[in-house]
């Protein structure tokens, strides 16, 4: 009996300590309940209202949870109740495929690889030589002969035109002689002479000396003073003959050459002389007189230029008589 006492006591102590766990897990799950209430109370901020209806991921959740949360209070709370724990669901294993399916996919990999046509080799290409390859080219690159002809047709007047323009620009200023001095002027009268010529040609009656040699001529002008008389020119003129011959021989410079059929050409020589050049205010008293040796003449000629040779021909020409008519015969024979 004692037995049974002691072992009744061990129960009432357990069943006393079982009601005390409970009442403490009572009171706390009551606590959290209370603050869940006081975050709901919170005032929620209005939604915007999105132009599309669309729904997040994260709504769905929160929308199962506030569904969950709501049931979990609906629920009645049973006193001196031990709510158990629950299992957490294991995770469901993923089937394996049937060794029925592996097959069927077998097969069909192998009749798509059937159906599959095989790519026909290409018959290999003969390998080309460079040497065939340089022939090939070879034909490309052919001169245009065509246009080598016909820029060789135009570039020959051209330049042909232009080798006459630059030459006819170059010789501009000199005199033609053409073929008129063609086995001829031989001995030649040099720069060298003309300058020796000219230190020669010193006179105190001279203001000035010109020498010029143009066309196979030699012409030295005398400027003499304005106060000379006529003989005094003539002497001047004589003297200054005589200097140019002495530095230039007649025969040799002024004279034709014969030589069986054919003649070598020479120079001719003019030597000048006036005292001054006419005037509106001084038109009087102007003496010009000149000494020429042509080569194909034996001596020198002197000539008076301001005096004429036939006075009576010279003062009809210069001076005509108006006052006189012209009789018949001379009007038929002017007409």
């Amino acid at each position: 009996m004692v037995d049974n006492q002691e072992k009744t006591k061990q129960k009432n102590d357990n069943v006393s300590m079982d009601t005390k766990s409970e009442l403490e897990e009572m009171k706390k799950w009551a606590d959290s309940q209370k603050t869940r209430k006081h975050e709901k109370k919170e005032p929620e901020k209005k939604k915007e209202t999105p132009l599309f209806n669309t729904v997040k991921p994260s709504q769905i959740d929160t929308t199962k949870t506030r569904a969950s949360q709501h049931q979990s209070e609906e629920k009645p709370v049973k006193k001196h109740a031990v709510e158990k724990p629950k299992q957490l669901a294991a995770p469901k294993s993923t089937p394996k495929p049937k060794q029925e399916t592996v097959k069927k996919q077998e097969s069909k990999k192998k009749t798509e690889t059937a159906k599959k046509p095989e790519k026909k080799k290409q018959p290999s290409q003969p390998k080309v030589s460079n040497t065939n390859r340089q022939s090939k080219f070879s034909d490309k690159r052919k001169p245009n002969y065509l246009l080598i002809v016909s820029i060789i047709i135009v570039a020959v007047p051209t330049l042909l035109l232009l080798y006459i323009v630059i030459g006819s620009r170059e010789s501009s200023g000199a005199p033609v002689e053409g073929s008129r001095f063609k086995n001829a002027l031989d001995p030649k009268i040099t720069e060298e002479d003309l300058n020796a010529l000219k230190s020669s040609l010193t006179f105190e009656q001279a203001e000035s000396v010109q020498i010029h040699l143009k066309s196979a001529t030699l012409r030295v002008t005398i400027n003499t003073k304005d106060d000379l008389s006529q003989e005094d020119m003539q002497a001047l003129l004589a003297s200054a003959y005589d200097k140019v011959v002495e530095k230039l021989p007649v025969e040799t410079y002024f004279t034709n050459k014969k030589s069986g059929d054919s003649v070598m050409k020479m120079y001719d020589l003019e030597v000048s002389a006036y005292n001054f050049i006419p005037t509106e205010e001084k038109n009087e008293g102007m003496i010009h007189i000149s000494r020429t040796k042509n080569a194909a003449a034996e001596e020198a000629v002197d000539d008076v230029l301001t005096s004429p040779k036939d006075e009576e021909s010279a003062d009809a020409i210069l001076h005509p008589d108006t006052t006189k008519q012209p009789t018949e015969g001379e009007e038929g024979e002017g007409q």
